[in-house]
């Protein structure tokens, strides 16, 4: 099957899909999310982009790609940009951040006429700390040349405060860092806090992987001799290192970054800031904390400005953390009028469910699969990773990330080659694969030869160059990887099973689902309801928002609305803790299963 070449502007971003493919489908590979409240299917109008250079006007959902093609996407065609409009957040408003800069020309040398001229420019009242040796010895320095003055919201009484001076006009220098810490990976946006902009974006493997691939083993590495340091430092190094790659990439120095905002699980909170965590390892899983926290620099050792400041994100309880509280920010749960579903694919993952009138939340220890880890050739949504697998010419075809040759899988290419391996009656609906001689008599040579055994065990070839009847330099799926699957998407379907039934609701009443989660920016939704990850309920009810809890992460950053929308939400979404429920055990066993073709 061709594949062809996508060029998004103004993002700058390229993508290599197969012929066939949409541009919304394009978009979500490249993490860029449009809107699409019709769910795709051409009636709402709202996914509307601009063919370059003919400046047609076209709608991502219905456009297919039959050759290479550079598209333009306007602000109001993008999620996120409607979420923020939609909360009555506007453009304003949008760029208010707790920090900001004020040039003055012709400063006074004393702190309190100086706070003064700070405050008739601000239109509000600045005060300082007179006794501050960084202000009064700053003033000295600088003398009467012209310099900058960095000032700071208060977070409890909301009075701006001076926090730093600096030589010259540096006001056009002030940046942020969303962070979104993940147990599996670590998703860091620098953005511009004047405009509000994505400066850059960068992301790691969580390196606190290396002492357990869960909370519960970090929980527990913790409680040995050095271990929560070791794990703080663990986390402290990656993000300096993404602060250090994000500033490169946007040309500036790590010094102009006054702001971080940062949305972990309660865990991955707790390691963070150094809190205690062996109580949430046990009943009744109790955080240490669930308010959100503001810290200097300094405490962490974080590599930002000196007079930045570190705000992390409220919790809602043990297990279900600020990312749940930035996504359900960024998804608008908040005045959402019929019931919704938010689903946060991930380690760790969360649920959503409700009204505007009532939220009630719980998380599912689904396990790293769905982010490439623990499968044998799976990885991150990275360059050569397969992230789509289609069913072509008596044969599948896959898309690869970034180049041409596949080396490894990740989760919305695992999600895929499943549901085409039920659909082919490969596996059977418990997941064994179908012996040969089982096999639909009418399935093609193609995908007979792609049945290998591998280390003793069946596995299926998605890519690889087949010489001599053998293959090589292959990408395989084995029993063990399609045994990993169902574990991770039957802890999220019993999940959703149990949350509904708290609420009073079954799946026939979900008006919308919302997929978020950094195993992948888009997914077949068809593929998701197959493979039994999602309930059955129609395909435009379902909509891929990618990465939410980094951008509610990014709402928090740029305006203070949303940051205390963000304190309001923790506050008001219920926790319901299934883990222990009676029936947990038998409903995970039955969402085991894949459902009937």
């Amino acid at each position: 099957m061709q594949h062809f070449e996508v060029q998004f502007q103004p993002d700058g971003r390229t993508v290599r899909v197969h012929r066939g493919a949409t541009l919304l489908e394009a978009a979500g590979l490249v993490g860029i999310i449009l809107t699409n409240p019709c769910g795709g299917i051409g009636r709402c109008g709202k996914c509307k982009v601009r063919l370059l250079p003919s400046e047609k006007d076209v709608l991502a959902c219905q456009y297919t790609i039959e050759h290479d093609v550079e598209v333009y996407i306007p602000d109001t065609s993008r999620y996120f940009k409607q979420q923020i409009l939609e909360h009555g957040i506007n453009p304003d408003v949008l760029t208010e951040p707790m920090v900001c800069k004020i040039s003055l020309e012709n400063p006074s040398a004393d702190p309190v006429q100086l706070c003064h001229a700070i405050s008739q420019t601000l239109g509000a009242p600045c005060n300082a700390d007179l006794n501050s040796p960084t202000v009064n010895q700053k003033l000295q320095d600088f003398g009467d040349t012209p310099l900058t003055a960095v000032i700071r919201q208060d977070t409890e009484s909301g009075n701006w405060l001076l926090a730093d001076l600096e030589h010259g006009d540096t006001t056009g220098m002030l940046f942020g860092l969303a962070v979104d810490i993940g147990t599996t990976s670590i998703v860091a946006r620098l953005v511009n806090l004047i405009t509000a902009d994505v400066s850059s974006t960068v992301s790691a493997s969580n390196p606190q992987a290396q002492y357990g691939a869960d909370v519960i083993s970090r929980i527990g590495f913790s409680d040995t001799p050095g271990g929560q340091e070791k794990l703080q430092q663990a986390v402290i190094a990656c993000l300096n290192d993404l602060t250090g790659e994000a500033s490169k990439e946007a040309g500036i120095s790590p010094s102009a970054i006054y702001e971080v905002v940062i949305a972990g699980n309660t865990t991955m909170n707790h390691l963070l800031l150094g809190y205690p965590v062996a109580q949430l390892g046990q009943a009744p899983y109790e955080a240490h904390s669930v308010t959100s926290a503001n810290i200097g620099p300094e405490q962490l050792s974080l590599a930002i400005n000196p007079a930045g400041n570190i705000h992390t994100i409220a919790n809602i309880a043990g297990f279900v953390g600020s990312d749940t509280v930035a996504a359900a920010l960024a998804c608008g749960m908040d005045i959402c009028n019929t019931p919704t579903l938010l689903v946060d694919i991930g380690t760790n993952g969360e649920i959503v469910f409700g009204t505007k009138e009532h939220l009630i939340a719980a998380s599912c220890a689904a396990g790293p699969a769905l982010e490439g880890a623990g499968i044998e050739f799976g990885s991150r949504a990275q360059a050569g990773a397969i992230e789509r697998v289609v069913l072509a010419d008596n044969d599948i075809d896959v898309d690869v990330i970034g180049t041409a040759e596949a080396a490894t899988i990740c989760g919305s290419g695992l999600i895929d080659a499943v549901a085409v391996m039920l659909e082919l009656e490969i596996i059977d609906t418990t997941g064994r694969f179908a012996a040969p001689e089982e096999m639909d008599p009418f399935v093609s040579t193609k995908i007979r030869r792609r049945l290998i055994t591998y280390q003793d065990e069946p596995a299926f070839v998605l890519a690889g160059q087949l010489k001599e009847d053998a293959w090589h330099n292959t990408v395989m799926l084995t029993q063990k990887d399609v045994r990993q699957l169902q574990l991770a998407k039957a802890a999220i379907r019993a999940g959703i099973t149990l949350l509904l039934k708290a609420a009073g609701q079954t799946e026939n009443q979900i008006q919308q689902i919302l997929l978020a989660g950094a195993f992948g920016n888009y997914i077949q939704k068809e593929n998701a309801v197959r493979i039994g990850l999602l309930p059955q309920v129609a395909k435009e009810k379902i909509h891929f928002v990618g990465n939410a809890a980094g951008s509610g992460a990014h709402m928090a950053l740029t305006s203070q609305p949303a940051r205390n929308l963000a304190d309001t939400l923790a506050e008001q979404i219920e926790y319901l803790e299934i883990a222990h429920k009676p029936e947990f055990q038998m409903i995970f066993s039955d969402c085991l299963l894949f459902p009937e073709k």
